[in-house]
This record gives structure tokens, C-alpha cells and sequence, in this order.
């Protein structure tokens, strides 16, 4: 029986975890479980869901990656059994591009969707986060002001910027979506652990391998890299930085290569001191408040559950989570601490002239010898 599985996301619910880990396991998956997990490189899965929606993800449907979604689906064709999709992108798929890929599938004999979602009083520090790492200048404050003006409740002022969340992290909107296509017992939320429960640690990805009806044991190798996340000083030298390097000072491509993967993946992830910015008390009192609306709309909606519904309640009576603002001072220290790093590893930087200086100088150096040569024999 043809089965392929959807996993759409929520974005900051552990995906990149469990997609490195899929990857490393992919052949102990097809040969152990019978799961099929295509792709020829791991990115496949990413331009698969960025060329779905290529009018929301100009900057990332390249050419070059058009024939991924193509080719996977070939691949499942192929298999006779469990497929498995798997990308964070896929969360705020209007439905046309939902229905588009619903059709894409019509092989299978059975298509589930499956949501990986987190309690908001860690999505919303990891979110604004994310952001900053993504060129975003904004603050926290400034943040959650957006996030609660946009709730889908919410006043909705146009005064107030529209800060990227909802349209990424209303799970309940996602899961009516996806119902208006398949049925929704085949939409399966799967919660993350609360923290310092019985479940938490790897039940996350023992969660998701239960819905696919995989024994973890079956895929052992585990994940050697992680989505670290940043200190509050580190987190706003790079806010500040970006207010120096918006979009229309850069180009998409240029930030991705040396901010992204340079200075924070070389300068920042390297010298973490420190805790993340966490919400404090009146915040975390809005996301509590916020979760059990959003858990209340789910729980009519008629998906699976693979953990409870109660991970996704905001617990209020421990204590807080996460570090104060960052001073100027402190946000300053942790910049010349990731340009110090980032210095002592980056290349030796190629000295030599540029390339079109060096082919003039090669036709230079003919010309000489053809001189040489020439005077030679007419001497």
C-alpha cells in the first residue's frame, strides 16, 4: 500500500533535528522499516517546498532547483510502500498550492499531513530569534506587540508592522487548510515534550517515528548538527547589526553567505555565553492565555495526537525561562567575541589579482614573448 507523509512543520518544533535525522538513517529506514525518505541530497526536500510557493520564496526558487520536487516524486512512485516529504515551508501553504500538491500525490492510495507543534512560551522567544537570524531588525518588545495585534483575535491595527509568526505558527488555521483536502483523521499533530517531563529528551522524535509506525530502535543514527540557539547579547548585536544591513542595502544571497553562514555560524554559534532573551512574567501571561485558545480550536478539529495536548499549555507557576534584554555593553563584547572567532578560522583570503587582471596579464606576457622572438630572427 502507497503511503506518503506530508510533515509541513511548525518551523522552531525541532524540524531540523529530525530532519538531519531522517537523512542519516535514510538507508537503515528503506531497509529496515520499508520508509522511504527521497531525495538525492538533503536540500531536495527544501527546494521542493520553496518551488511550490515561488511567488512567497522568490529569493530561494532557483532553476537549479526545480527538478527536486520532480524527482522525488518519481522516487515514491517507485516504492510500493511509506514515503515520507519532510519541510518547515510547507507551514503556510495557501491552499491552492496545498491542493497543487495533494494532486501531485494522487498515486498514493493513502496522503497524511504531519504537524510538529510547541507551546508558545518557547515558540515565541525561538521565533523572534529565527527572525533576527533572517535580517529582521526588530526587538522583542516590538515582536510580541505584532505577535498580539496579528493573533487571530487579535485588533489587528495597521499601525502596528506584521511581524512574521502567525502565518507560520496557527496550527489550527494549517490543520483546516489540510482538512479541506484530505480527511482530517489523516492530519497528525505531534507534540513537543514539555520541558522536564517524562517525554522529553528524544520523545519528540520517538513521537513523530510513531506515526509513521517506526521502531526507533530500527534507526539509530543520531543527528550531529543542531539549530543552536544564541545568547541574549549575541541576539542583539546581530538585531543591531541588521538595522545597518536591511534589504535594500544587501541582496538576499550576500547576508545568507557571510552573516548567516559566516559570522553566525563561524563567529556566534562558536562563542554561545549565555542564555537566549525569554519572556518575561505579563508576556508569558498573554502566551498562556493565547495557547489554551489556540489548543481549544484544535481539539475540534478532529486530527491525531501523537503526545497530549496538555504539552502544548503554558505552564506560569515555575520559573522563567531565559535571559534579560542584553545591555549595549553586553551586546558589544559578544560582537568582538564572534569577529575575534570568526577571524582566527575564516580562510586565508585569495591575494592574488583579480581574474581579469591575471588574463590581461598572461596576454601581456604572449605579447612580450612574441616581441622577443620576433626581434631574434630579424636581427
Amino acid at each position: 500500500m502507497s503511503i506518503v507523509y506530508v510533515h509541513v512543520g511548525l518551523p522552531k518544533t525541532g524540524t531540523t533535528h529530525i530532519q538531519e535525522r531522517l537523512w542519516r538513517n535514510r538507508d537503515l529506514a528503506l531497509d529496515r522499516a520499508g520508509l522511504l525518505y527521497p531525495g538525492v541530497t538533503m536540500e531536495d526536500h527544501f527546494h521542493a517546498a520553496a518551488h511550490l510557493q515561488p511567488e512567497r520564496y522568490l529569493d530561494w526558487a532557483s532553476p537549479e532547483g526545480a527538478d527536486a520536487w520532480p524527482t522525488m516524486v518519481a522516487q515514491m512512485k517507485a516504492w510500493p510502500g511509506t514515503s515520507l516529504v519532510s519541510h518547515e515551508l510547507y507551514a503556510n501553504a495557501g491552499q491552492e498550492a496545498i491542493t497543487t500538491l495533494v494532486a501531485d500525490l494522487s498515486f498514493a492510495d493513502e496522503v497524511h499531513v504531519i504537524l510538529t507543534v510547541r507551546d508558545l512560551a518557547r515558540q515565541l522567544p525561538s521565533v523572534w530569534q529565527e527572525n533576527v537570524k533572517n535580517q529582521r531588525p526588530t526587538s522583542m518588545d516590538d515582536f510580541l506587540a505584532s505577535v498580539g495585534n496579528y493573533a487571530p483575535d487579535g485588533p489587528r491595527d495597521p499601525a502596528i508592522t506584521e511581524e512574521p509568526f502567525w502565518e507560520f505558527q496557527d496550527y489550527p488555521e494549517a490543520v483546516r487548510r489540510w482538512a479541506a483536502v484530505i480527511p482530517a483523521e489523516r492530519i497528525h499533530l505531534v507534540t513537543v515534550p514539555a520541558p522536564g517531563s517524562a517525554a522529553d529528551g528524544d520523545g519528540l522524535w520517538e513521537r513523530f517515528l510513531a506515526v509513521l509506525g517506526v521502531d526507533p530502535t530500527l534507526l539509530p543514527e543520531a543527528a550531529d548538527r543542531s539549530n543552536s540557539s544564541l545568547s541574549a547579547a549575541q541576539t542583539e548585536f546581530l538585531r543591531r547589526l541588521n538595522s545597518r544591513i536591511q534589504p535594500d542595502d544587501i541582496d538576499w544571497w550576500r547576508y545568507e553567505l557571510i552573516v548567516k553562514r559566516r559570522l553566525i555560524g563561524e563567529g556566534l554559534e562558536k562563542t554561545i555565553d549565555g542564555r537566549p532573551q525569554g519572556l518575561t512574567a505579563p508576556q508569558r501571561e498573554w502566551a498562556a492565555g493565547e495557547s489554551e485558545k489556540l489548543v481549544a480550536a484544535v481539539q475540534g478539529l478532529g486530527c491525531s495526537v501523537s503526545g497530549t495536548l496538555d504539552d502544548l499549555r503554558v505552564d506560569t507557576s515555575g520559573p522563567l525561562q531565559g535571559a534579560a534584554p542584553a545591555t549595549t555593553d553586553e551586546a558589544f563584547d559578544a560582537g568582538l567575541d564572534a569577529l575575534a572567532q570568526w577571524i582566527t578560522v575564516m580562510p586565508k583570503p585569495d591575494d592574488r589579482p583579480p581574474l581579469k587582471s591575471r588574463a590581461a596579464n598572461v596576454v601581456r606576457r604572449a605579447k612580450r614573448r612574441a616581441v622577443g622572438v620576433k626581434n631574434r630572427y630579424s636581427g
